[in-house]
């Protein structure tokens, strides 16, 4: 199969996108080559997959010259060219989309031009749309910092200075314009640090973890943020909001600081944009789980607290992006398993009636089998939970260990251990043979499906095992997936042979 940059990226297009190019490459504005217009149609008949038994080089030079011998330079020009079109397509549809951003280039533009008026009907036109997004977030910043600062300098070139009330009135345009790079610089340096503190503490670098404490001590925030009191109209505390994440996460056993950024982020979340709810509230429930994951004490039930605020998250749609609207599929799994363990089933079913359909269209019949197995399992209606992992196709599933697991288990459950034999051997073969399956999970689900193998021989009478050995040795153990589940079975197991005795 021929691959190439272009068709990768060609791939990316969707169907309208597809057509317009066509009609980009037919403008003489951008394109007055034949051959490139004829290798674009050729290309446009393997849209999306670009795959094929004809798909490969030479079956497409042959296509744009026909009889002509191949030469593989001509080609690779031929698509590099065409490649060159398709980049500037994306720049410019790029710019289209982004209102703002295409509306502050024109301004540089007529800027260096020097036309003064339309210049200046064009900042406040710009002005007005970015204040109607009713969204505060870094762009917000950045974009009222070139506003403000082309309007200073441009008034600088263009009006004489008469008196002390016009320098007051031009310097008071200068300090909104230096407050508002403050604002971007606070808010994007403290999440680029935040992202550091959380990248270093998984890799325990304690070095990136000092520099962080570090920077917040050098820059004085706090001080930062009272400048920004003094000198603006800016009534959302965004730049606190950021401040005080990272410091809720830098020191995790002042619960106080927790609750700081939590009361601040939910107060005012009405006010940030898509991307700045995605991220915050992220790490709202991130340090929740970061604080579970560490074993750390705590004054409230964290597991309650993560649904709480997936709730939140959920229902408001934090998971929309200005790059994504699709829910994405770790955090769809993530409230799964959050409801079990809370034992939400209720709120389960209807998370999965109500947002499964959110999720990336070509996985949702899959995961929405695989969720209501799941639900039924824990409800113990055990071969409702079989007819719907039955219907989930396992090679295109994206929680394929998930699904291992609980096929397992439901064979338990029902007693059909035959089953069960032959899913611990797939299971098996899974384990070994996945690349991207880590040494440390790998060995956490090799844990389970032996010791779910030992429970099925005790079962079926074919080994002869102590379960108190067995029940210490899962106890003891650091590395077995969902051992609750094991020890259950084994806490039943005992029970039953007490009744028989």
């Amino acid at each position: 199969m021929y691959t190439h940059q272009l068709t990768e990226l060609l791939k990316t297009f969707s169907a309208k996108e597809i057509m317009w190019f066509g009609k980009f490459l037919n403008s003489p504005y951008f394109n007055n080559r034949k051959r490139i217009i004829k290798l674009f149609r050729v290309l446009k008949r393997y849209y999306p997959e670009f795959d094929g038994k004809k798909f490969t080089k030479k079956d497409i030079y042959a296509s744009v010259y026909g009889k002509a011998k191949f030469n593989d330079s001509t080609f690779r020009n031929l698509m590099s060219d065409l490649l060159q079109l398709a980049l500037q397509f994306v720049k410019l549809e790029g710019i289209e989309k982004n209102n703002i951003e295409s509306s502050l280039f024109l301004t540089r533009e007529l800027f260096t031009r020097g036309n003064v008026n339309l210049l200046m009907s064009k900042m406040l036109q710009t002005e007005k749309l970015l204040e109607s997004r009713n969204i505060i977030d870094a762009d917000y910043f950045i974009s009222k910092f070139k506003i403000y600062a082309s309007r200073f300098f441009m008034n600088m070139l263009t009006q004489k200075t008469t008196n002390k009330v016009a320098v007051t009135k031009e310097s008071e345009i200068l300090i909104e314009s230096i407050v508002f790079m403050l604002c971007y610089f606070v808010m994007e340096s403290l999440k680029h640090n935040d992202i550091l503190l959380r990248y270093s503490r998984s890799y325990n670098i304690k070095k990136n973890i000092d520099t962080v404490s570090n920077f917040l001590e050098i820059f004085k925030f706090d001080k930062i943020i009272d400048y920004i009191r003094e000198n603006s109209n800016i009534n959302v505390p965004v730049i606190e909001i950021y401040y005080k994440l990272l410091e809720s996460f830098l020191d995790m056993d002042d619960i106080g600081k927790y609750y700081d950024f939590k009361k601040t982020l939910l107060s005012h979340s009405k006010y940030l944009g898509s991307n700045e709810n995605n991220f915050l509230h992220s790490r709202l429930i991130d340090y929740n789980i970061t604080k579970k994951n560490l074993g750390s004490s705590s004054s409230f039930d964290l597991d309650r607290e993560i649904f709480e605020l997936q709730k939140i998250f959920i229902k408001n749609e934090y998971y929309k992006t200005d790059s994504n609207s699709y829910l994405t599929l770790d955090l769809y799994r993530n409230v799964l398993l959050n409801c079990i363990i809370v034992r939400e089933l209720h709120y389960m079913e209807e998370f999965i009636s109500g947002y499964s359909g959110k999720l990336i269209p070509r996985h949702i019949t899959n995961v929405e089998n695989y969720s209501y197995a799941l639900l039924y399992f824990e409800k113990g209606l055990y071969q409702k939970a079989l007819s719907c992992i039955n219907k989930v196709t396992f090679d295109q599933f994206v929680f394929k260990v998930d699904m291992k697991n609980l096929q397992l288990k439901i064979n338990y459950e029902l007693g059909y251990f035959e089953s069960a034999m032959s899913v611990i051997d797939t299971y098996k073969h899974f384990i070994k043979n996945n690349q991207l399956l880590s040494e440390s999970r790998r060995i956490l689900h090799n844990n389970f499906v032996t010791y779910t193998l030992k429970l099925i021989q005790y079962k079926t009478g074919s080994s002869k095992i102590s379960l108190s050995f067995l029940t210490d040795k899962i106890k003891k153990s650091k590395n077995i997936f969902d051992k609750g589940w094991l020890l259950e079975k084994i806490r039943q197991l005992s029970h039953h042979k007490k009744n028989q005795k």
